[in-house]
């Protein structure tokens, strides 16, 4: 299933680029939030359509090596807290009529996470639900941790959103614990 309204007071499909002309034309969005990477154009939507436009790298962990190498004019091409916050501003002011689509390259980990901030925004303390709905609309979803975690403490989820998605994904343990005295 692509679409779905479920608990949501809006309609919602999240989708990859590849999918977006037959997707605008089937599901007929009113809002669209468009996450491209910052090296890419930006596409161009109806102007009936009211757009978010995001350019940013899928990255989902900033520290170590990758934060040194990040310089302060580059910041805002990784996923930061002012993403998460347009993403929570602008689906704070969708209709309840509103029909949004979010789509990224893939429309795995970026736009997914988007979706997430929406719908834990719409329907707070149900961050485990918000997860399910966003794999039944995208089953390959593997939402980008920075922006749900930047999305968790921008909505004072305490954690839950972060906490949804392990549980879904619980860490893998190394092959090698076996050789490990861990007791």
């Amino acid at each position: 299933m692509s679409e779905q309204r479920n608990n949501l007071p809006l309609d919602l499909s999240i989708c990859g680029v590849d999918e977006l002309q037959g997707r605008l034309k089937r599901f007929k969005p009113t809002h669209v939030i468009s996450i491209s990477d910052p090296v890419d154009r930006p596409l161009d939507f109806p102007s009936a359509i009211d757009v978010l436009r995001l350019a940013f790298w899928d990255i989902q962990n900033l520290s170590g090596f990758v934060s040194q190498m990040v310089s302060y004019e580059e910041r805002d091409h990784y996923p930061i807290a002012d993403h998460a916050e347009a993403i929570l501003g602008f689906g704070r002011n969708i209709p309840k009529s509103g029909k949004l689509l979010i789509h990224c390259w893939a429309g795995v980990s970026r736009s997914t996470a988007a979706a997430m901030l929406v719908i834990c925004q719409r329907n707070p303390g149900h961050e485990q639900s918000a997860f399910r709905l966003v794999k039944s609309l995208r089953p390959q979803a593997a939402p980008n941790r920075l922006i749900v975690k930047h999305g968790d403490r921008l909505l004072k989820a305490g954690g839950r959103m972060l906490a949804a998605l392990d549980a879904a994904n619980p860490p893998k343990s190394s092959r090698h614990e076996q050789f490990l005295d861990l007791g």
